[in-house]
């Protein structure tokens, strides 16, 4: 891995990864604030069984439910994984359309070793923004009322910064085999969505219950970090996907030409 590529990388995101990382902690007060006046009303929904899974148990009338349902199952994926792709993309793709790749790997550099330096600083800004997210939903339980775990709530965030690994080392192959923006962002924002819907609707039909665990949320979210603490299983299996994910985008890369 090239050092000063991955410091360039992780500048290039600062801004824009500083901005996701305080929205994120707004939001997650801003849920905590609401719980009290809420909780009471929201927690007797009786939803049908395919939204409650998807919703993470949508187990509304204790805080630790609410803060699974609307940041561990809903806001915290979506943000996260946005993060992993925008920033995989921009970093691979986005610099070949633009002729910046190019010229960068006209110095003596290895391809593999760029591509392990963007995806390391990949890594580094789903991390900041994944703490970022501990950092609300500790401040955002606070306010709710309290009597949630800082560990448990660390375990979400540990499990949340997995999946956008994951998800980002997905884009940055798919950016690496490509060098298309638009192919390689929209086929990991699919492929998220598509697995989402996988998790919470698969285990309806027993036919196909099997399918869950092709999808990263199984192992993101399908043990219950917030409610159990962490897995290391789970988190295993999405560290060793981007790894293995990482691995093909360096592959991809040195067996293509760049676009100029």
């Amino acid at each position: 891995m090239s050092q000063a590529a991955f410091v360039l990388a992780v500048r290039l995101r600062l801004v824009a990864t500083s901005l996701t990382a305080l929205g994120m902690v707004a939001v997650t007060l801003m849920v905590g604030a609401l719980f009290p006046a809420v909780g009471d009303s929201i927690g007797k929904l009786d939803l049908p069984a395919g939204v409650t899974q998807l919703l993470g148990g949508a187990d509304y009338g204790s805080l630790a439910g609410w803060m699974r349902s609307e940041i561990g199952a809903v806001y915290g994926p979506l943000v996260i994984a946005a993060t992993a792709i925008m920033g995989a993309v921009g970093l691979t793709a986005g610099e070949e359309e633009d002729g910046i790749l190019g010229l960068t790997l006209a110095h003596p550099i290895r391809r593999s070793r760029l591509i392990g330096a963007k995806a390391a600083a990949v890594a580094v800004n789903v991390a900041f923004v994944a703490l970022a997210t501990f950092v609300g939903l500790v401040a955002g339980v606070a306010i709710g009322g309290g009597g949630v775990a800082a560990g448990n709530l660390g375990a979400l965030a540990l499990h949340l910064a997995a999946y956008g690994w994951a998800i980002g080392a997905l884009a940055l192959a798919v950016a690496a085999a490509t060098g298309r923006k638009a192919v390689a962002s929209g086929a990991a924002a699919a492929f998220a969505v598509i697995t989402f819907l996988i998790n919470g609707f698969a285990p309806l039909v027993g036919a196909i219950a099997w399918l869950k665990y092709v999808s990263p949320f199984y192992y993101y979210a399908g043990h219950d970090p917030i409610g159990h603490g962490v897995d290391v299983g789970d988190l295993a299996v999405l560290a060793a996907a981007a790894a293995a994910l990482t691995a093909i985008a360096a592959v991809q890369i040195g067996r293509r030409d760049l676009r100029a």
